[in-house]
């Protein structure tokens, strides 16, 4: 297997895309993880101050993060069997252009209007409910625990992300756009945890909404005319 860049694409804008998702999906998180990420503060630090709970809160993004890298690697694997069995103008095309319907559907998530009636959200949390009623015992590695069930918890826009990641075709390219996607989710939540209510209130806000889904749906654009990263390569 080539573990590099299966559609010669640049490896930096694989990232940068994950980044952009994770940003704009910030608002998704906020409402999904929010209370999530303040738990986890709380029960890590205490009462301790709050530079102490957004360490605590760190070190779990980080273990979430790690997993969601995982998944891109793995997820991009499988993408390069599609891309290895098919003639690879046409393997392009495909990614190319379910690339851009991913990243348009992220951009309706974001603005509360679920793909598909959400059916594939729930088929997929049906999938994932066997694993994720034993999350509860990784509790017992602490913060780092934690980070690991919270990045196994099932999520639409992380699984979107996932998708996009496959479709990269290289497992290296895959855990790019996976490790910039969680990335781009951190810095909400720790404001969130960290008690800056005013960063939060701003990205629960309509406009940030907009903005974010417009951020998304350009990028999706720029994916189909195959100006963007690899899919368009």
């Amino acid at each position: 297997m080539d573990i590099g860049p299966a559609l010669a694409g640049r490896l930096e804008l694989d990232m940068l895309a994950g980044l952009i998702a994770g940003l704009s999906a910030s608002v998704h998180c906020l409402a999904m993880c929010g209370g999530i990420a303040a738990a986890i503060a709380v029960r890590g630090a205490g009462n301790a101050n709050a530079r102490r709970r957004i360490i605590v809160l760190t070190q779990a993004q980080l273990a979430r993060v790690g997993v969601y890298i995982v998944l891109g690697a793995a997820a991009g694997a499988v993408g390069w069997g599609f891309h290895d069995s098919q003639p690879p103008d046409l393997a392009r095309a495909v990614a190319r252009w379910l690339s851009a319907a991913i990243l348009m559907a992220a951009a309706f998530s974001v603005l509360d209007i679920p793909v598909f009636g959400g059916a594939g959200g729930r088929m997929a949390g049906r999938i994932a409910s066997p694993l994720t009623r034993r999350l509860h015992h990784l509790h017992r590695l602490g913060p780092f625990g934690l980070g690991l069930a919270w990045g196994l918890i099932p999520c639409a826009m992380v699984y979107l992300a996932t998708f996009y990641a496959g479709l990269t075709g290289s497992p290296v390219q895959g855990a790019l756009v996976m490790a910039g996607f969680g990335l781009g989710t951190i810095p909400a939540l720790t404001a969130l945890a960290g008690g800056a209510a005013s960063v939060a209130a701003l990205l629960r806000h309509a406009a940030w909404r907009f903005v974010a889904a417009a951020l998304l749906g350009g990028l999706a654009v720029l994916t189909a005319l195959g100006q963007w990263g690899a899919h368009g390569a």
